[in-house]
């Protein structure tokens, strides 16, 4: 069974959140069910954002954390500052550890989150991100880059997803909106660009893929 007339809908939904998704112009297929449990688990990613108390650790988006752990012991805490934004406060947290080898700033407003980090390992790494995350809705985007100049060539990895305005109903699922990824890589001997996104909804379980 073919679905353009159906995609055609979903797409028009979808470009007012961002006129950058690709291949809307494309027929699509329903995903399978292991495109459906990769497209949840970097969802995720998202959802895991959350609040924390000042005079604990911050908890960051999954990666982060194993970012963190490389370069930055127990010891290292964060600056901590806040400001009241008309009835709620915006919290703002600054890093500086061994010698600026982890540095950057994390910031949460209500369900508004933003960061910008860098770390000093066998690579540069830079992580960057602004997101809306709720239970019924997550938008913005996530971006970590590692490079590294070897004088000759650069080497290095960057990895982006987009959140577009998707939305979840009571019981999580997601019935509306859509995600982009992107992966690209320049290794020694070998390049790779990937670029893939979904469309959901509009019922509970539907995923849509390029064909």
């Amino acid at each position: 069974m073919r679905h353009t007339s159906f995609t055609h809908a979903l797409c028009a939904l979808a470009l007012p959140l961002s006129l950058s998704l690709a291949a809307c112009g494309d027929e699509r297929r329903p995903a399978n069910d292991t495109e459906k449990d990769l497209v949840v688990a970097v969802l995720e990613t998202g959802l895991h954002l959350h609040d924390t108390n000042s005079n604990e650790r911050i908890t960051l988006p999954p990666g982060t954390e194993t970012l963190i752990g490389l370069v930055v012991d127990a010891v290292c805490s964060a600056k901590v500052s806040t400001v009241t934004v008309g009835d709620h406060v915006k919290e703002t947290l600054v890093f500086d550890c061994k010698d600026g080898d982890f540095k950057g700033n994390f910031s949460r407003e209500l369900d508004h989150y933003s960061f910008d980090l860098f770390a000093r390992t066998s690579l540069d790494v830079t992580y960057t991100g602004d997101v809306t995350a709720r239970k019924d809705f997550v938008d913005g985007f996530v971006e970590l880059k590692a490079i590294k100049d070897l004088w000759i060539t650069d080497i290095g990895v960057s990895d982006r997803i987009d959140f577009l305005g998707i939305q979840r109903d009571a019981s999580g699922c997601m019935i509306g909106g859509a995600m982009k990824m992107e992966l690209h890589a320049n290794i020694p001997g070998k390049k790779v660009d990937v670029s893939t996104d979904a469309l959901f909804g509009p019922t509970c379980g539907e995923v849509w893929v390029r064909k």
